[in-house]
């Protein structure tokens, strides 16, 4: 079985995130509203996210990055760019590099991009200290899978987490009593209005 967030560990791990710095919680907060491996998160440019200096409406995962080498679309929501924005003016302000061939999230001292084992150890880290055990990006990844599943259907799921096979995103699927229960009001509630 795999493991998820709940919402309180969510809330949690992106205010700990914050007192660790912009760029953590960035990185945390962008995997959980985009559901990005993290070799594809580590692996972003300024011009994946902001091709013109300012957060897109959607994130192309481009070829290079993607698994099975097929781009596909991730509309970012308004927060989502809100946070990016906020990211890439701190980066200016500290002489960061942003010209479209640079990394996004690099290391706080030195202008290398963070490699896979560095988000890993991020993830770790902050989890450990705020949500009391270690989680991975993969864990990050899963939650979002998961909580899109309970807003949306399965094929839209497919699309978002770059998915060739519907049955790989059926392992994100959890049924649970509450929402057996949910489902069964539901259904009863339109059942006495017809």
């Amino acid at each position: 079985m795999y493991q998820i967030l709940s919402d309180q560990e969510i809330e949690k791990l992106l205010s700990g995130a914050r007192k660790f710095g912009l760029r953590d919680f960035t990185i945390l907060y962008f995997a959980l509203s985009t559901g990005l491996r993290c070799s594809e998160l580590v692996g972003l440019k300024y011009e994946d996210i902001a091709p013109f200096g300012l957060p897109s409406s959607i994130l192309t995962v481009p070829v290079r990055l993607a698994k099975r080498g097929k781009k596909r679309d991730i509309p970012l929501n308004s927060e989502t760019k809100e946070i990016i924005s906020k990211y890439i003016l701190i980066q200016k302000n500290f002489n960061k590099p942003t010209s479209p061939d640079s990394y996004f999230f690099t290391a706080l001292y030195s202008h290398n991009p963070l490699s896979s084992r560095d988000f890993q150890r991020i993830t770790s880290q902050i989890s450990i200290e705020y949500i009391g055990r270690s989680i991975t990006p993969h864990i990050l990844r899963h939650t979002f899978a998961t909580r899109l599943l309970k807003i949306t259907n399965i094929r839209v799921v497919q699309e978002l987490l770059g998915h060739s096979r519907l049955q790989t995103t059926q392992i994100y699927t959890h049924v649970n009593s509450a929402d057996t229960q949910l489902a069964v009001d539901q259904l009863r509630i339109l059942i006495s209005h017809e």
